[in-house]
């Protein structure tokens, strides 16, 4: 869920759930966005529940608009009743003024406690590969420390190049999902060129 900005690298490769986190939210890495593009809050009666749909199908989060309305509201319906929309979900703007892409400043339940966790992370194709990403992950993680002091994210191991990004946010394997845990982080170490079983964080 965290990393659609990427399509898959490749089929080829063997599929693993996983789970990474952030041990503290203290400097975080800021990057500038390219001239002309900027952030903007979710905004009632602008349409941008269209929008947000849009954005995550085109990066390939779902196939249907009629699923996108359904994890619209699974991951938003209560933020909308209460009003904190706005202080969760944010999109990118290209300099025309088109919305290209979103991430949401969540929170979930760990270990019976609220944490912040990095959700949706869609960028739509035209515009991957544009050093974007980095700065709306490093946009969103800035909001997310507004509110905890950490930051969980689920991904897959064919999502590697996401996840190579998320360890340079200092983002480390977390054992809350133990399943395949050593055989996926040892795959993602081999892909990714990094030793991710030594920053492994017994703390999660």
């Amino acid at each position: 869920m965290a990393d659609n900005y990427l399509h898959k690298s490749t089929d080829e490769i063997k599929y693993f759930s996983m789970k990474m986190f952030r041990p503290n939210m203290d400097s975080i890495p800021s990057y500038s966005l390219p001239s002309g593009y900027s952030f903007q809050p979710y905004k009632k009666d602008s349409n941008d529940d269209e929008k947000w749909i849009d954005i995550c199908k085109a990066a390939g989060e779902f196939k249907t608009k009629e699923q996108g309305m359904e994890m619209f509201e699974k991951y938003f319906g209560e933020y909308k009743k209460n009003d904190l929309i706005s202080k969760r979900l944010y999109f990118l703007v290209n300099p025309e003024g088109k919305y290209i892409g979103t991430a949401t400043a969540g929170i979930d339940q760990i270990n019976g406690k609220e944490e912040g966790s990095l959700w949706w992370v869609s960028i739509i194709p035209e515009y991957q590969g544009k050093k974007l990403a980095k700065p709306l992950v490093s946009y969103v993680l800035h909001k997310i420390a507004e509110y905890s002091n950490v930051c969980y994210l689920d991904s897959q191991t064919t999502s590697w190049r996401a996840i190579n990004m998320y360890a340079d946010f200092n983002f480390v394997p977390s054992r809350l999902k133990p399943d395949n845990f050593e055989d996926a982080w040892q795959l993602l170490s081999k892909l990714c060129n990094r030793n991710f079983l030594n920053d492994i964080d017994q703390t999660d």
